[in-house]
């Protein structure tokens, strides 16, 4: 299990927008040196000399014509001059291993790789990630909790934001904040926030045991879903099914566009569920329980054979409560995890077979991980002792860079619609961007290419259903 701290917070009205701060001053790359070693200063064992004459036999001398000789004889005296070494007549080439580097110097090893290989190195050696936020953002009753879900960026580029009883969206492109709603009890709070993938609805969970699904363009709640018998701590969506998981260890699929909204309903879990990610292709979803269980589970048939009885695999190598859970965005079977307190590590696991392929100690309780595909890197947050994230170079899980700041843990972590900055929401009741990535441009072209192509297909298509019905 994994301690926690929560409260349930008082509030004064008009008292939570949140505050933006100050840029972190420009950063100065490093260039590094390169070393060139010279090799004209060598003594004659590295001139490369070799016998080729001294040992041929009476009949092959007799072959070699005398002005092939001269030549030779000549060769070998232009050789000497050059170098300053006095050589035998007849020694012109000689081939020996050349000395160990000194040290301090490059090996030839390093300097003569493979161009796949040395363009990897140079981008790791040129990158620069600053290691202090961007942007700070005050977060007052931003809850320490770490069950709880309550941060998620857009693809619209709005950040909504769970203070207590009262949502916030923050506008990442022009700044400006709006209150969304607040709890009509002022005991109440909300736990979980979550974006439909194309950003035009927001699914929250309560500690009132109810899922809202709001309208985002009108500030408008459009359905209430009252079938949890606890607090609703997370949520994921797949298209128009949203997942919720609860505080019993019940987990339940909605279609958001049907009246009978509830399709299933499981309970995996002994204990809270404090996470749940759906796989990319919407095959699979992964949760993460305060039994220090991962479980992974089929998706939705939509021949009507439903999502089966139970999970595929149950995952019992963390021991603490798996709040932190990503899918790789370029390998479609791989799931990283991140255990609390008691466990610290980062494993990546085969979806398919449910074998642990890899896992690092992280030396500090894991409350969550991001994917950057560009880079091919993971980023994680982090309780104590350091409440600091870290960037991870994948498949090797080595540490590419520590971003601190943070005073209490890392609770909360989303990322931007380009997938360039990721924000941090802590128990000290701040939120931090932090600019981790610089955006792939022909990625961007090709994906708004692919896009507008998309776009135009389906101008000449009936709306699909989850615009026609609408969220009810």
């Amino acid at each position: 299990m994994d301690g926690r701290r929560s409260h349930s917070p008082g509030r004064k009205a008009g008292s939570h927008s949140p505050a933006r701060g100050s840029r972190s001053p420009a950063r100065t790359v490093a260039t590094p040196d390169r070393f060139i070693p010279s090799r004209m200063d060598r003594d004659a064992i590295s001139v490369s000399h070799a016998k080729i004459v001294a040992d041929l036999t009476e009949k092959t001398e007799e072959n070699v014509s005398p002005n092939t000789k001269a030549s030779r004889e000549q060769m070998a005296a232009n050789l000497a001059a050059a170098q300053g070494v006095k050589l035998d007549s007849k020694i012109i080439l000689h081939y020996e291993d050349k000395p160990a580097p000194k040290q301090g110097t490059c090996s030839a090893q390093l300097l003569y790789q493979s161009s796949s290989s040395a363009k990897v190195k140079k981008t790791h050696v040129e990158r620069h990630i600053p290691t202090t936020a961007e942007r700070v953002l005050d977060a007052p009753e931003l809850m320490d909790d770490f069950y709880l879900n309550l941060i998620d960026w857009s693809a619209n580029n709005h950040l909504a934001i769970a203070l207590g009883g009262v949502l916030y969206l923050w506008n990442a492109s022009s700044g400006d904040i709006q209150q969304l709603f607040e709890m009509e009890h002022e005991s109440s709070f909300i736990s979980a926030v979550s974006w439909i993938p194309d950003g035009k609805y927001l699914a929250v969970g309560t500690s009132d045991n109810e899922v809202q699904l709001w309208d985002v363009a009108v500030s408008k709640c459009l359905r209430r879903l009252r079938t949890h018998g606890n607090r609703v701590g997370t949520l994921a969506w797949n298209k128009h099914i949203l997942t919720s998981g609860d505080r019993c260890g019940e987990i339940q699929h909605h279609d958001v566009r049907a009246p009978n909204h509830m399709m299933a309903s499981f309970k995996g879990h002994s204990q809270e569920v404090c996470g749940l990610k759906w796989s990319p292709s919407g095959n699979m979803l992964a949760s993460g329980g305060n039994d220090n269980t991962l479980l992974l589970w089929p998706g939705y048939n939509n021949g009507g054979v439903g999502f089966g009885s139970g999970p595929i695999h149950t995952i019992t190598e963390h021991t603490a409560a798996v709040k932190a859970l990503a899918w790789c965005p370029f390998q479609s079977h791989c799931l990283a995890s991140g255990g609390g307190t008691s466990d610290r590590h980062i494993r990546l696991w085969n979806a398919q077979n449910g074998r642990q392929v890899a896992s690092v100690d992280t030396k500090s309780q894991v409350c969550g991980l991001l994917w950057n595909e560009t880079y091919g890197e993971l980023i994680s947050g982090h309780g104590y002792p350091k409440n600091q994230l870290t960037v991870w170079r994948y498949p090797q899980l080595e540490q590419v860079a520590e971003l601190s700041g943070h005073t209490e843990r890392i609770l909360y972590m989303s990322a931007s619609p380009d997938n360039t900055t990721v924000v941090s929401g802590s128990a000290d009741e701040t939120i931090r961007l932090w600019k981790c990535w610089e955006v792939d441009e022909a990625a961007l072209k090709k994906k708004m290419a692919s896009a507008q192509r998309a776009s135009g297909t389906s101008k000449s298509k009936a709306k699909p259903a989850m615009q026609t019905r609408g969220l009810r």
